[in-house]
């Protein structure tokens, strides 16, 4: 169920436990300003365009600066950059304090702006040594705190963009310190804790980035620790974890998604928190529908190296002891283990296993079995026709979208390196499209059917 069926279900429990008594006037209004607080669709608009309205403020407020270097004092600069970013704090205390959370939001993401800019400025006045990642990593402590502070989602964002800008500076070579380490898993506990609390697309999304940069920097740290990651297969390496880091995140991604909106299923006292659930179901979904996007992607690049490159000896070697990739995998495959155990006639969850573990299969052929394409390309296939049919049967929008557009991807690169003759890419063309769009039609039916069971089922 996706969130606004979620909503509708939550409305018309909370009209029950009211009509019943178990619920105040007071209690449910408040429960019902919660809900209004999330916008949807179209209502989205006007806060982007404003979004986007004030980033460019805060760049012409640099570009200003910058333009009058010379000419402004440096005590102006200073004092200006000062006033600027107390007068968008204050400015944003008065609207929250008015209830007018939005306004507040970007008032605050302006300020970081000006925090950011004004780094900037303070480095060129008074030469401080350059220091990207120090620079990095003070705007992404600056933006966590405005972000905590003032309740601003538009700050996480920063931070979180910042975080990765640190990661990308000091990740060159990939040898990180104990002490980095322990900052990187800060920074990401910060924003997670953040988006859980106050959650928006934009967080969720930039949160999963986070993560995923710090995952693929202890991961690359680790092989260039050891032996893989200098050599001339390093990408053999590599690709066992891509699909491995997406599966992880579409399963579990699932699997919670399943068990907070049922755990928001039980009861008056539970639906006191439906709030809080929904940004917990919201992240969810956006942790599978990331990790499909990363699994879809990995594959097709299996295939394109796999007709392209062939993995030497040493890397079908070295693979067994690439403990973190197996622990990845282990972990997965947990999270299916859990959901079959707890839902064991769950028909979606076979399709979402199979999906999965195909997906995560393709670079072990790859590289156990250099140079057979045929195999390759058939699980390659496979693996993406499951991953749009386990989209289809649990109804992941997400899953259908990139299996079916991996598969067109897969297909026409199969076409290009497989046949010839414009008559034989004709045929192979008229088939695929035939295939695909029957594909499209049985999924649309599927999801129609289950929406209207869906809604039969909740009346």
């Amino acid at each position: 169920m996706n969130r606004a069926g979620y909503l509708k279900q939550l409305e018309t429990d909370l009209a029950r436990w009211a009509a019943n008594g178990w619920i105040g006037t007071e209690g449910l209004a408040k429960i019902r300003a919660e809900i209004g607080e999330a916008p949807s669709g179209w209502s989205r608009l006007p806060a982007l365009f404003a979004g986007i309205g004030t980033i460019c403020l805060a760049l012409a407020v640099a570009a200003f600066v910058a333009a009058n270097w010379e000419v402004i004092p440096r005590a102006v600069k200073l004092v200006g950059i000062a006033a600027l970013l107390l007068a968008a704090h204050g400015f944003a205390a008065a609207m929250a304090a008015r209830g007018l959370r939005a306004v507040a939001d970007l008032a605050t993401m302006f300020a970081t702006l000006v925090f950011v800019c004004g780094l900037a400025l303070v480095g060129q006045i008074y030469h401080l040594p350059s220091d990207w990642p120090g620079g990095a990593l003070l705007v992404a402590c600056g933006a966590l705190a405005a972000a905590w502070l003032c309740g601003s989602r538009a700050s996480l964002v920063a931070a979180a963009v910042a975080s990765l800008a640190w990661l990308w500076w000091i990740g060159d070579p990939p040898r990180p310190t104990w002490a980095q380490v322990a900052i990187a898993l800060a920074l990401l506990l910060a924003c997670l804790l953040h988006v859980a609390r106050m959650t928006s697309f934009a967080g969720r999304w930039s949160v999963l980035l986070l993560f995923a940069g710090i995952y693929g920097w202890l991961f690359a740290a680790w092989l260039d620790t050891n032996y893989l990651l200098s050599s001339s297969d390093m990408e053999f390496s590599i690709l066992p974890m891509g699909t491995a880091f997406g599966a992880l995140l579409a399963v579990w991604g699932y699997v919670l998604s399943g068990a907070e909106h049922g755990a928001a299923e039980h009861g008056a006292a539970e639906h006191l928190v439906a709030g809080r659930r929904a940004d917990l179901v919201a992240l969810a979904q956006s942790a599978t529908g990331f990790g499909v996007l990363v699994l879809v992607g990995t594959v097709v690049l299996t295939l394109v190296i796999g007709f392209t490159e062939t993995a030497s000896a040493e890397v079908a070697t070295e693979i067994p002891h690439v403990w973190p990739l197996h622990l990845t995998l282990a972990v997965m495959l947990a999270g299916l283990v859990w959901q079959g155990v707890s839902s064991p006639e769950s028909r979606p969850l076979r399709t979402v296993a199979a999906a999965a573990v195909l997906a995560a299969a393709s670079p072990f052929v790859l590289i156990f079995l250099p140079g057979d394409t045929v195999l390759l390309a058939a699980l390659t296939l496979a693996a993406l026709v499951a991953v749009s049919a386990a989209g289809s049967v649990a109804s992941l929008s997400a899953w259908s979208f990139a299996g079916n557009f991996g598969l067109a991807v897969a297909l026409l690169f199969l076409l290009y390196e497989t046949v010839g003759s414009l008559l034989g890419q004709s045929v192979f063309f008229f088939v695929a499209g035939l295939l695909l769009v029957a594909v499209a039609i049985v999924s649309a039916r599927r999801l129609r059917k289950r929406a209207a069971a869906t809604g039969e089922g909740g009346r």
